[in-house]
């Protein structure tokens, strides 16, 4: 029916679905005394505003250097930055590894976005035509598969288990590919290794070592890649760090890595990184000269600043206090509150900032279901795991919830995770 009074939009606009994140806040703003345990902000109070005035003031000091920061860029981004974030991704993972490795890397593959989303949805638009197909896990960032399906894409879940992605069953999804003549729609395979958003897992190096070699093995009619999204990995509470797949493909043959300051340091100032296959450099440029030819410079110098003057780490090292505290703080609840119903388990997170919890399969914690409406009005909210799932491959489960403990104080944190439990046992 025409309608002279409605704009006339097009198909891919029409099909891109609302990241549920923006509901559920809505809902949470819609109750002031709400506790919620859904968007993955980083804490209010940690943010580093002293460190960033003075770096700030540092740039903008100087008088030619200053003209520099508040000017155009390279749409690469800028390359004191990209030196500092290389060679520290590389010290990273040679200690991790304890072994040296010669990372052939050219300083034009390092490349800066306004955020590691920008960069996922680049690498989507870029590879990806109508039908073709990435797999990532079962549950997966829903944010990525939202934006691949806006591209026209499909996202394909491979089954996991307390490690991430299990490589079995990687490989026998992409032999049913080949049989069903689609192995030429798999562009990439999407990882989060490091204390997985929403799952909490975190891939040991030896098993991200199988999903690449199974990459290699099945790029047959072209390349697959396999995308490490690494956005977690300076949040670690227990145990030592792990080299990243790039530490097994130095050369960047099939890897693509996705980092970001976001969590680490401020979501506000906007930076992420990518390290990118040479044979992307240049398609993945253009797309992105059409979005807006490089991240914002002063946001990237103040940012090569913090570096500079190892604030960075030292800010992270205070992250990971208070968000260790917090994380205690959810699992423990989840334990006194939870423990002993049938049905109910969860992931312990060595990282991160999610906890993934399990209910009876009875209760559908989904946005449309009645469970979720219980629990807003009780006072908590949460991300329905439903959103989490790709639209193919391992089905979604609708008895599952990400929970984040990143915003909320260990108080309030204990009290919405009671709230959430008291809701559980009432529909028991």
């Amino acid at each position: 029916m025409k309608d002279p009074s409605r704009a006339r939009v097009s198909k891919r606009a029409l099909q891109a679905a609302g990241q549920p994140i923006s509901q559920l806040m809505a809902m949470a703003l819609s109750n002031p005394n709400i506790i919620s345990l859904a968007a993955g902000f980083v804490d209010n109070d940690s943010l580093p505003t002293e460190i960033t005035k003075d770096a700030v003031n540092k740039v903008l000091t100087d008088g030619v250097d200053s003209k520099v920061a508040l000017q155009y860029g390279s749409n690469l981004g800028d390359e004191q930055l990209r030196s500092q974030i290389l060679r520290q991704a590389i010290e990273m993972n040679q200690t991790a590894a304890a072994t040296l490795v010669d990372y052939n890397l050219g300083l034009e593959q390092v490349f800066i976005t306004p955020g590691s989303n920008q960069l996922l949805f680049l690498l989507a638009d870029t590879l990806l035509n109508p039908d073709d197909i990435i797999l990532c896990a079962s549950p997966s960032y829903f944010v990525f598969i939202g934006a691949i399906k806006n591209i026209g894409g499909q996202t394909l879940g491979i089954a996991t288990d307390e490690m991430g992605i299990i490589p079995n069953s990687l490989d026998a999804a992409l032999s049913q590919l080949d049989s069903e003549g689609k192995l030429s729609k798999v562009k990439a395979i999407y990882t989060v290794p490091y204390f997985d958003n929403p799952g909490g897992t975190t891939l040991p190096s030896e098993r991200g070592k199988q999903i690449l070699e199974i990459a290699k093995k099945w790029s047959r009619e072209h390349k697959i890649y396999v995308i490490s999204d690494e956005a977690y990995r300076m949040l670690r509470y227990q145990g030592d760090d792990t080299p990243s797949i790039h530490h097994w493909d130095p050369s960047l043959e099939h890897t693509i890595v996705a980092g970001t300051f976001s969590k680490s340091f401020s979501p506000g100032i906007r930076v992420g990184w990518g390290f990118i296959p040479q044979d992307l450099v240049g398609p993945l440029s253009d797309q992105k000269s059409n979005v807006d030819f490089g991240a914002p410079l002063l946001a990237q110098r103040i940012m090569a600043t913090v570096l500079n003057d190892g604030h960075w780490l030292e800010h992270v090292d205070k992250l990971r206090a208070v968000y260790n505290k917090r994380r205690n703080a959810m699992l423990n609840a989840l334990s006194d509150h939870l423990g002993t119903m049938e049905g109910c388990h969860w992931h312990e997170p060595k990282g991160g900032l999610c906890v993934w919890l399990t209910l009876p399969n009875h209760i559908n914690t989904g946005m449309q279901g009645a469970f979720l409406k219980s629990a807003v009005a009780a006072g908590v909210v949460y991300v329905p795991g439903e959103y989490c799932f790709a639209a193919r491959g391992e089905p979604a489960n609708h008895s599952t919830i990400r929970l984040t403990f990143g915003v909320q104080s260990a108080e309030r944190i204990e009290q919405g995770v009671r709230i959430l439990s008291e809701q559980i046992k009432a529909w028991q």
